[in-house]
């Protein structure tokens, strides 16, 4: 009866048998321990792509309780595969695997760490000879007519009759459509005067250009709140520009410090000649905090997209300063045992691993594992380019605007709605919803900065960063957010890829608020900028008045 002993890694192996819910209850029996600890799971068609085999696969998983011994471990083993051959498993069949990467530290251990780093690797600022220097967005008419000829002299391809638009991407043909507005139609310089809304300034910060919005709401008002504002990519400051104005027009109670910065890296972030990743982002962010507001600043972070990551690890590198994140995409790991187990049982059990929302808004379709890796395979090519050769495909984004606007808007189209009810088969792939001025400022603004290839190494960076710490005592990744800053998770139903709140709650130790919107894509504040400042400014009034908004 061979009993497999790993280090992390979880195996695979060939297993005919069908599933037997009864294997659960083997597992909870023999080591008096609740079902949700104790799983052996039996796929027989969902990852068979992964077996390489048409027959079933299977992984059967004994988790490790506490810091349970070798020995220990093989006892349990032992008794466990005894149980199962009454049952009519024949020991040949048997694999038993258990994970004996016992850590040495624990993890308010680890947490800890973190805080102790991040107050060695801080950046410091001297403020007597650092000066934030005011900034506007210029209308530079050379560039705009230049743009305006590379437009001219877009070459096209033909389409294909026999597959529906947008279903192998940017359709061609409203690719034209786009092109003949932005180059007739479209006033770039109007948009510019749109940009410089509210106030910005760029100032040089460990060698960084950082480029940031700062603006304050009813100065007058008694009670003062800072904000940080965070997007990502292919994001902008300005797409905060929406929520900004709701905060200001319907919160008269309160004054509101906001600041929006670009990412290094980003738009006027920019140029950029090193590299960053979230982690030096969420250092320069926090001590742009600290020098506008104090080095005793106290502030609440909103986040989308790597913005959601920065804020994550603000909270595991500055949890004194964190007042609580709201969020948009959560950064969860799902290769630890709890997480992989609601991964694949979630089809089996919905009702145990969903919430009530979350099983009609058809979670237990959406999030288990045979539906991620289509998903992976269908959206996320652009997420290994960007990961791995950034400068490859830099050269033709940064050479061809119609390129550029296609490689944007396609993901304005699939992330923010329905591919196979809202997308395919239109010509527009549902981006007439929006705005169409905006859409080509977004796409404007990148090619005028010249910052498309370095905000796309901006990826390839925070995967080496995740690699480098991996195996630390600085694991952002997996290790939890400390307990004592609250966080609000608010999410659209057509965002990229669902995760269960069970789920979230492994990685985000104080989780106060959840929140799913039907009505919504990646792109929270662009797409629905009411819904989502008025979590945000609900989840700010639960922390500050300590009650349930």
């Amino acid at each position: 009866m061979p009993v497999l002993q790993i280090n992390t890694n979880i195996r695979k192996e060939n297993f005919t048998e069908k599933f037997n819910s009864n294997l659960v209850d083997v597992f909870a029996q023999t080591l008096n321990k609740p079902k949700e600890f104790c799983v052996l799971h039996v796929l027989a068609d969902q990852l068979l792509t992964f077996a390489g085999t048409s027959e079933p696969c299977a992984y059967v998983i004994l988790m490790s309780i506490g810091q349970l011994g070798v020995e220990e471990n093989k006892k349990h083993s032992k008794a466990i595969m005894d149980e199962l051959e009454k049952i009519g498993i024949p020991p040949n069949r048997m694999y038993i695997v258990f994970n004996d990467s016992h850590p040495s530290q624990s993890i308010s251990s680890k947490l800890s760490n973190l805080p102790e780093w991040a107050q060695k690797e801080k950046v410091k600022i001297d403020v007597s000879k650092t000066k934030p220097e005011k900034f506007r967005v210029e209308f530079d008419e050379k560039e705009w007519n230049f743009l305006k000829q590379k437009l001219s002299l877009t070459r096209y391809f033909t389409p294909l009759k026999d597959v529906p638009k947008f279903d192998y991407g940017f359709d061609p043909e409203y690719a034209k459509e786009l092109i003949d507005y932005w180059n007739t139609k479209f006033d770039w310089k109007s948009q510019v005067d749109f940009l410089n809304k509210y106030p910005q300034f760029r100032v040089n910060i460990n060698d960084t250009i950082l480029h940031y919005v700062h603006y304050v709401t009813n100065p007058s008002a008694e009670k003062k709140v800072n904000l940080l504002l965070l997007d990502g990519w292919p994001g902008s400051f300005f797409g905060f520009y929406k929520m900004i104005d709701f905060i200001d027009q319907n919160y008269k109670d309160t004054s509101y410090n906001i600041i929006v910065p670009s990412i290094p890296g980003y738009g006027y972030s920019n140029p950029l000649n090193k590299k960053s990743s979230p982690l030096e982002a969420s250092l320069i962010f926090n001590s742009l905090m600290e020098f506008l507001c104090g080095e005793n600043v106290k502030y609440y972070v909103h986040g989308e997209d790597w913005g959601s990551i920065i804020a994550t690890i603000l909270t595991q590198l500055f949890p004194q300063r964190i007042s609580g994140i709201h969020i948009t995409l959560p950064l969860v790991s799902e290769t630890g045992l709890k997480n992989l187990i609601c991964l694949l049982f979630t089809p089996i059990f919905p009702s145990y691993f969903l919430t009530d929302k979350e099983m009609r808004l058809n979670y237990s379709v959406r999030y288990p594992l045979r539906n991620k890796i289509w998903t992976l395979w269908d959206e996320f090519g652009y997420f290994h380019l960007q990961s791995t050769r950034p400068d490859t495909i830099g050269h033709g984004l940064t050479d061809s605007p119609v390129g550029l606007m296609a490689f944007i808007l396609e993901k304005y189209s699939f992330w923010s709605f329905n591919k196979k009810e809202q997308i395919s088969g239109r010509k527009d792939g549902g981006l007439n919803n929006f705005d169409k001025n905006y859409l080509l400022t977004i796409i404007t603004m990148y090619w005028m900065s010249n910052s498309i290839t370095s905000s796309m190494r901006f990826y390839a960076n925070a995967i080496q960063m995740m690699l480098n710490f991996r195996n630390s005592n600085l694991d952002f990744l997996n290790l939890p957010t400390p307990k004592n800053v609250p966080v609000s998770v608010q999410t659209y139903i057509n965002e990229i890829f669902v995760i269960p709140k069970r789920v979230i709650e492994t990685k985000y130790a104080n989780l106060v608020r959840y929140n799913i919107f039907e009505n919504g894509g990646h792109f929270a504040s662009f797409q629905n900028p009411e819904n989502t400042t008025k979590d945000f400014i609900e989840f700010i009034m639960q922390i500050e008045l300590n009650v349930e908004v």
